[in-house]
């Protein structure tokens, strides 16, 4: 007998135990991770260089890692008959714009963010600003940084908000802890600010989009990985 039924009907909403599954398949090896190299920062047995230090090898890596946890992500939906015309993924010239007009405006709210909070967080251990994090653009890190700004903003944009709409307050705030809590391998502040003030201006700017286009803010999170969430120090430089 087949596991899925085609007159069965599709499910537009995620339940609360949905969307914890699908966020252990995505982000529970990385917030492991991320932890544990947050620890060893605190602890001073770790360089905060040693935790932005990537090569191609390890792009390429995570690069398959995350295609694989994708797909099984995917297909635990697709076993959940999730209705996936409720995501909306148009490519067009206004969604290249808006994806490049997002991502400058929230790297001018990070590069004002970074002013204002590193005197509040000079005594915590924290990594260089995100430039420092892809110095050198590669095939790799340009191949990464494309899947990534897929991976992460269809996981918050899409699953997170594919609760029920009385559950969207709550599922909001454990989508930005998510996304804090696999970012503090950078160090406290920058997680903060990568979770609170980017997450939750992409998620304003989603929710107030009239097409729920979710293309632009991919292009707008893989423009932040290649370039850094910030613009100031390529005006100054």
């Amino acid at each position: 007998m087949p596991l899925i039924h085609e007159n069965q009907e599709k499910t537009k909403h995620l339940t609360w135990f949905d969307l914890l599954i699908l966020t252990v398949i995505l982000w529970g090896g990385s917030i492991y991770s991320s932890t544990v190299s947050y620890i060893a920062l605190v602890q001073g047995t770790a360089a905060a260089e040693d935790n932005l230090a990537f090569s191609a090898a390890d792009n390429y890596r995570a690069l398959a890692m995350q295609a694989g946890l994708l797909l099984l992500a995917l297909l635990y939906l697709r076993l959940r008959r999730f209705d996936f015309t409720v995501w909306t993924v148009r490519i067009s010239l206004k969604a290249v714009a808006s994806g490049i007009l997002i991502f400058l405006a929230s790297a001018l709210l990070f590069d004002i963010y970074s002013l204002l909070a590193f005197p509040l967080f000079s005594g915590f251990p924290f990594p260089e600003p995100m430039g420092a994090f892809y110095g050198d653009e590669t095939v790799s890190t340009m191949a990464y940084a494309l899947l990534n700004g897929i991976y992460e903003e269809l996981y918050f944009l899409g699953i997170c908000l594919s609760v029920k709409p009385q559950h969207v307050k709550w599922a909001v705030p454990f989508s930005l802890l998510v996304r804090i809590s696999f970012h503090t391998y950078q160090g406290m502040m920058f997680a903060l600010g990568i979770g609170l003030l980017f997450g939750g201006f992409l998620f304003l700017l989603y929710r107030r989009s009239e097409d729920k286009n979710l293309l632009p803010f991919f292009i707008a999170h893989a423009m932040g990985d290649i370039f850094g969430l910030g613009i100031m120090a390529y005006l100054w430089a």
